[in-house]
């Protein structure tokens, strides 16, 4: 009896209890019937051995053959006790999931994939996008699309609309997801952000649920989500018919990080893929590259023209030798060469006189060597000092310099 007295049962009364409270319901598999609190009489519990124990009622037995855990396993985790003390212990690993494991798909819902499809797919309900040229485009518009490039050119935080349809209605409870991703395969992998400076600034911050997402959209149902395997971000709103008289739905899209912003896009090209969705199920898709920029009139101007059509510079300051001489020949054009021949209307005898002297002189000049120039010059320089020393003004005698006798024909 001693022997019996020091063994410690398995399992406490109150331990069953516990457990007991925690199932509610127990059904059995096979043949054993329902056993519910209400059902259940006086409990009793024995123990003759260490390998005998049993769990009667007047109208159930449980034997101690039949493993408990076995009963409990389909609606409880794995329970073990803890040796120092009679409350049961739940395995964590079993009881929560870790957070690094993907989510549990259902099977009506299409499996997450890590990279996102980016073909083009209007799906059995014709989806469709769009966008309408603005009324003036110039280089200060916030917004352009160029149909050569199929590619929209948008100001940070500047509202830009986009048209959709469907050929079709889709069923009721049907959505749009905006989604941003990487062009690029070596950046596809990585998550499009807004870089820590814009997500942290105030402009355009207040109130707003989703600071750090990149695209967003003026609707009052937008919904802003957060993919748990990806690490996605993207933007959901209801999709909703046209309105009477018109084909197209319009919905303004923002998009709130400069392409060159460091620790956002850092200039990678992007696109924006819109799928129209039901229960995650993809019905439709249409993707768009985006160049989000401070100039977009510019910056799509300069993307669209050809490589070859660019004009180089000229620099004003500093043209080049080529330039120089296509300048000259162009200047030579318009004053006539050296062989033409003009008509000077004079009024006055005297000054008609001179000027045909000066005529003459620049004819006899054109004619003469610059050594017969040089010459004449030193001939005339001696007779204009002779004169002055024979008036007494040798002060004022004027010697020329070389440069003075050079006459450039």
């Amino acid at each position: 009896m001693s022997g019996q007295a020091d063994r410690k049962p398995v399992i406490s009364e109150e331990a069953f209890q516990y457990l007991w409270s925690m199932v509610g319901d127990a059904v059995e598999e096979s043949s054993m019937q329902q056993i519910t609190m209400s059902s259940l009489g006086d409990l009793h519990y024995s123990q003759e051995n260490d390998s005998d124990s049993s769990l009667e009622d007047e109208k159930y037995l449980i034997p101690a053959e039949e493993d408990i855990s076995d009963l409990l396993s389909p609606i409880i985790p794995e329970i073990s006790m803890s040796p120092d003390s009679q409350s049961p212990t739940v395995d964590s690993s079993v009881a929560s999931p870790s957070q690094h494991s993907p989510p549990p798909i259902s099977h009506s819902q299409s499996p997450v994939h890590s990279i996102p499809s980016d073909t083009n797919y209007p799906g059995e309900y014709g989806f469709q996008i769009t966008f309408t040229p603005p009324l003036k485009e110039t280089k200060s518009t916030t917004w352009t699309y160029s149909t050569v490039l199929k590619k929209l050119y948008v100001r940070m935080a500047s509202s830009c609309p986009i048209q959709m349809k469907t050929t079709r209605s889709p069923p009721p409870g049907t959505v749009i997801r905006a989604m941003p991703l990487f062009v690029k395969p070596e950046h596809v992998q990585e998550v499009v952000t807004r870089c820590p400076n814009h997500a942290t600034a105030r402009d355009h911050n207040e109130n707003h649920p989703a600071p750090t997402h990149l695209v967003r959209c003026d609707h009052q149902y937008a919904q802003y989500q957060d993919n748990p395997y990806t690490g996605r971000q993207s933007v959901v709103i209801p999709y909703e018919s046209a309105q009477a008289g018109s084909e197209w739905v319009v919905n303004l899209y923002q998009f709130m990080c400069l392409g060159s912003c460091v620790g956002g896009p850092n200039r990678r090209p992007l696109q924006v893929v819109f799928t129209l969705e039901k229960d995650n199920v993809v019905l439709g898709r249409f993707s768009v590259e985006v160049r989000i920029c401070a100039c977009p009139g510019r910056d799509r101007k300069a993307e669209e023209r050809p490589q070859g059509a660019v004009k180089k510079s000229v620099s004003k300051h500093n043209p080049s030798t080529a330039e120089i001489a296509t300048i000259a020949r162009q200047k030579r054009k318009l004053e006539g060469s050296e062989e033409d021949a003009f008509t000077l209307t004079i009024r006055g005898r005297d000054n008609y006189e001179m000027l045909c002297r000066i005529r003459d002189s620049l004819e006899l000049a054109s004619l003469m060597s610059q050594s017969q120039v040089d010459s004449y010059r030193q001939q005339a320089v001696s007779v204009q000092c002779h004169q002055l020393v024979q008036n007494g003004q040798p002060n004022k005698v004027y010697i020329p310099s070389r440069s003075s006798l050079q006459i450039t024909q």
